[in-house]
């Protein structure tokens, strides 16, 4: 995009996470660019998703993973909406408003299950539901975790840092932790696991979800695909992400 041939080139960025919100700002920044930034997300704030499992443990840490929309901006506009559709002269939203814009950059980026990233556009409920999550994960006992990708790993360390004697099972259907990662890390990974006391069960899937909902409490027992069964008390699911469209949950 050469917006210095254009003097008032209007810029809609679709999708206000890592990558939009930085455009946006860097676009604003460009004093000699001219362009007028329209940032459209249906979200009130921007979500740090990388510290979203830290203010799972951590509630009174949580609200430093949100950053109101409001104050993102200093001479661009954010719109609250979702971008139904995408042409070369702009945007129809979801409430069939109209962008009009010379240049429009897709950056819905990707969904993941909760509590990794959230499935509300309020930064107060996606709070709400930490703390109440929280509730139930302190009262549990034993954790189980479906995956062990970097996700699954980052949880299991963040609930391990708060709750020392909590029992943590990770079960992924991979034979390796992190494959196509250096095997000094891994095996760096597995000897820190082991002194967590987190047990790994590699090559391995259960045979069904459990009977309660990710992040619920309920003492429970599946099987695994090795013949055997694990019995928890809470559990989360860290795998299954996607790639946003321009008319999905986080553009």
């Amino acid at each position: 995009m050469d917006a210095h041939r254009n003097a008032h080139a209007i810029v809609a960025v679709i999708g206000g996470g890592y990558g939009g919100s930085t455009l946006a700002k860097a676009l604003e920044a460009d004093a000699e660019a001219g362009v007028e930034v329209v940032l459209v997300d249906p979200k009130d704030a921007f979500v740090h998703a990388a510290g979203s499992l830290r203010a799972l443990v951590r509630p009174d840490w949580a609200p430093n993973a949100f950053f109101p929309y409001d104050r993102l901006l200093t001479r661009g506009r954010v719109v609250r909406d979702r971008a139904a559709s995408v042409d070369p002269r702009g945007v129809t939203l979801a409430s069939g408003e109209r962008v009009d814009a010379d240049y429009v950059v897709v950056a819905t980026g990707s969904a993941y299950p909760y509590p990794a990233k959230f499935d509300t556009d309020s930064s107060a409920e996606a709070l709400a539901r930490l703390r109440a999550t929280h509730e139930e994960l302190a009262g549990a006992d034993h954790v189980l975790i479906s995956g062990a990708g970097p996700v699954g790993l980052e949880l299991a360390g963040e609930i391990r840092a708060v709750w020392p004697d909590k029992r943590i099972t990770l079960v992924d259907p991979r034979d390796g932790l992190l494959p196509g990662f250096a095997p000094a890390l891994r095996d760096d990974l597995a000897r820190r696991l082991d002194e967590l006391k987190v047990k790994v069960l590699l090559g391995v899937t259960l045979t069904e979800e459990p009977p309660a909902g990710p992040g619920r409490a309920g003492t429970f027992t599946v099987g695994t695909s090795d013949g055997g069964a694990v019995t928890a008390d809470i559990w989360f699911r860290a795998h299954g992400g996607g790639v946003h469209g321009a008319s999905s949950p986080g553009s």
